[in-house]
């Protein structure tokens, strides 16, 4: 099977439409894994109020300061999920452009032989992501860490509970469910392309 750079390129469009929209959806889905903790003077209620408002602060193109009404937040965490907000931000204009372009592909008609390499490559993506998350995930606190330092230039992103005590709510184990929920999303998505392209092949509707 010759596998040529425009089928490879179709590819990691489809993998960066999958992934980002899963990181939509995880991010959002996020809201319901926030493990409970206690803060003096306050209920479950008002701390999950203030998650919401973060939330929305991270995904808001728009949003200019993040502000909690009942939780103390330190500049220095305002100023780690200002750069959190940032990627969040790419990601969304990521997700945009990449689904567009999946839209315009698949209404585009294909020789048989592109469909082939098109579903082959993505059997290999899908098996490449769950050997890297396998591998990830059997020392994920070293990963997550390793993740950060790469991602971020300064310590910001260590939060003190005392100043900044949503962090208590953020074990490993919360980020380590929410890395589990987006691969199973971006994974779902993926096989959801290959099913699409692999009838399209078995329905004989490509050019020769």
């Amino acid at each position: 099977m010759k596998i040529g750079l425009k089928s490879i390129l179709e590819v990691l469009v489809y993998f960066f439409a999958a992934a980002s929209i899963a990181v939509i959806i995880t991010t959002n889905i996020s809201i319901n894994l926030l493990c409970p903790f206690a803060v003096n003077g306050l209920n479950w209620g008002e701390i999950m109020s203030d998650y919401r408002r973060l939330i929305i602060y991270l995904q808001s193109p728009i949003a200019n300061q993040l502000t909690f009404h009942y939780l103390p937040i330190s500049n220095n965490a305002i100023e780690h999920f200002s750069m959190v907000r940032y990627f969040l931000i790419v990601n969304e204009g990521v997700c945009f452009v990449s689904w567009g372009l999946v839209i315009s592909k698949i209404k585009q008609e294909k020789k048989r032989s592109q469909l082939i390499t098109l579903v082959s490559l993505i059997d290999y993506l899908c098996l490449g992501l769950l050997i890297f998350s396998g591998l990830a995930a059997i020392d994920f606190e070293r990963t997550f860490i390793s993740f950060h330092y790469l991602l971020f230039s300064d310590n910001k992103w260590i939060f003190n509970p005392q100043s900044d005590p949503i962090i208590m709510g953020m074990p490993p184990i919360f980020f380590l469910k929410l890395f589990g929920i987006w691969l199973v999303v971006t994974v779902a998505i993926l096989s959801w392309l290959r099913f699409y392209n692999r009838q399209k092949l078995f329905s004989g509707k490509f050019r020769f």
